[in-house]
């Protein structure tokens, strides 16, 4: 039998065993309860960093979407207004005839040393900047006229910055044809900047034909200029870019449908004479086209007789190609 020592101390080995176990039982539960709030605070964290992503992710959604939105607009916008410039209809070529237009060709004489285009077709030499108003006003007789004879593509809706007059630019853009080579060359951007280096030989037939006696002293240099295989020249708008003035591009379209309209005698009337002088350097080729009407009747007055300076202001002279003082009004 134990003595009460014996039992006293086991007594008390087991007290201490016990106060050990239930020490070691709140350890190991603190450090759970600890755990989960790490736990916890690092699941929170997360969540906060993937909120902020989300929401990242959904502002710059809504701006994509914005600026796609945007752009499918103008691109749509840009195709038809195209579209109502180059599918004009025979019927309104015929009834607007000469319009309001003026023809500013003189004739180049049978011995001038023309090159053809680049695919060896016969050549119309555009010369031009993107902030000349009355580029700006050709631009939308050219489009028209030299759709009947080919298909352009990759043309950019621009405003002129002198006048803000809407228009088109030739920089970049393409045209593809069985009957000519249209070489645009668009010397300037809006800002001045250079865009398309005119060739030598470009330089040569502008300095030559850009000059008297195919225009008026004061004009010498002017744009835009135009050359027309060895048929003719022009320099200058053949009508006045003020009719376009504080019009959109809309307004331009919806005015091409009524051939009363100014716009419609402006830019279809200088088509007409554009696609005459064209047609005589094809041979009447396409004959759908150069066969009827307006175009033989204008025809028998394609020529304008030489300038005398009077009249009203239908070009930018003083140009030297890529120079200042281009800006120069006649």
């Amino acid at each position: 039998m134990a003595n009460p020592k014996q039992r006293d101390s086991a007594s008390q080995r087991r007290e201490q065993a016990r106060r050990q176990r239930d020490q070691r039982l709140n350890t190991n539960q603190n450090g759970r309860y600890r755990g989960r709030g790490r736990g916890k605070k690092i699941s929170e964290a997360w969540l906060l960093v993937g909120g902020i992503v989300l929401m990242v992710a959904i502002v710059v959604g809504i701006f994509v979407w914005a600026a796609n939105q945007q752009t499918g607009s103008a691109t749509k916008g840009n195709v038809d207004i195209q579209k109502a410039l180059t599918t004009i209809s025979p019927q309104t070529f015929k009834k607007v005839g000469a319009g309001n237009a003026k023809t500013l060709f003189k004739p180049l004489p049978s011995n001038a040393d023309i090159p053809k285009g680049p695919n060896g077709r016969p050549q119309v030499l555009y010369i031009g900047a993107d902030w000349c108003p009355y580029c700006a006003a050709q631009r939308w007789a050219i489009i028209a006229s030299l759709s009947r004879f080919g298909t352009f593509s990759k043309l950019d809706t621009i405003a002129s910055a002198e006048q803000n007059i809407v228009t088109f630019s030739f920089h970049g853009a393409k045209y593809t044809s069985q009957y000519i080579d249209f070489v645009p060359v668009e010397t300037e951007d809006n800002t001045g900047k250079a865009l398309d280096t005119p060739t030598t030989e470009q330089r040569k037939l502008v300095d030559t034909y850009d000059a008297p006696p195919y225009v008026g002293a004061n004009e010498k240099g002017s744009i835009p200029f135009l050359l027309v295989d060895k048929v003719a020249i022009s320099s200058g708008s053949f009508y006045p870019p003020q009719q376009l003035l504080n019009l959109s591009y809309q307004d331009v379209a919806n005015d091409l449908k009524d051939p009363n309209s100014d716009v419609s005698k402006g830019i279809i009337g200088a088509a007409n004479y554009l696609t005459t002088a064209i047609c005589r350097a094809t041979n009447n080729q396409p004959a759908d086209v150069c066969t009827q009407e307006p175009i033989p009747t204008l025809d028998k007055s394609l020529f304008t007789k030489a300038s005398n300076g009077s009249g009203p202001v239908l070009a930018l002279n003083g140009v030297q190609l890529a120079l200042p003082e281009r800006r120069r009004y006649a």
